[in-house]
């Protein structure tokens, strides 16, 4: 199932229903969380595009899978050496979520900077820099078309310690 986001999207019942019941889990648990993806990035594009589910990105909770399995999710769970999970595929009758395991003290900065629980512009950036597909290439060139005001350090400063400068002048260059 794939669904033109944009953000009043959480609202609409093929994708609501899923999503609201993972957020209370998250919210039950007291688990930091951030909507990332192509849902965030329709906050800030200049239009909108396909996408087939709801990324979240999450601080890790060691209850968060018991509780996802007892709400009858339908769980895909991709796991580190150390047994922790880094991503959580919930599915249900009407959608899927997945859930991104922050592993990394970028991550939860990122988390922590996020406005109304969802990433930041700036963060939106550094996510599809990192990611690098050609769906995330057009997100960045639709936010740089828009103007949109954002922190240029912050970003260069992400893109230096993720080793992807060189996708940040190839992005900024074509914008």
């Amino acid at each position: 199932m794939t669904f033109r986001p944009n953000w009043d999207s959480l609202s609409e019942p093929r994708l609501s229903g899923c999503f609201v019941r993972v957020r209370e889990i998250l919210e039950k648990l007291d688990v930091p969380w951030t909507v990332a993806g192509a849902l965030a990035a329709g906050r800030y594009r200049g239009d909108a595009r396909d996408t087939t589910d709801v990324d979240v990105l999450v601080d890790w909770h060691p209850l968060l899978v018991d509780e996802l399995t007892a709400d009858d999710f339908d769980l895909r769970v991709a796991r580190d050496e150390d047994d922790q999970p880094h991503l959580i595929r919930a599915g249900c009758d009407y959608g899927t979520v997945d859930l991104i395991v922050a592993g990394t003290d970028y991550q939860r900065l990122a988390i922590e900077r996020a406005v109304d629980h969802v990433l930041t512009v700036e963060d939106v950036l550094i996510h599809k820099l990192i990611a690098w597909r050609p769906r995330d290439r057009d997100d960045i060139a639709s936010i740089l078309s828009t103007g949109r005001e954002f922190d240029r350090d912050y970003v260069e400063h992400w893109a230096e310690e993720w080793d992807v400068t060189d996708r940040w002048r190839e992005a900024t260059s074509a914008a």
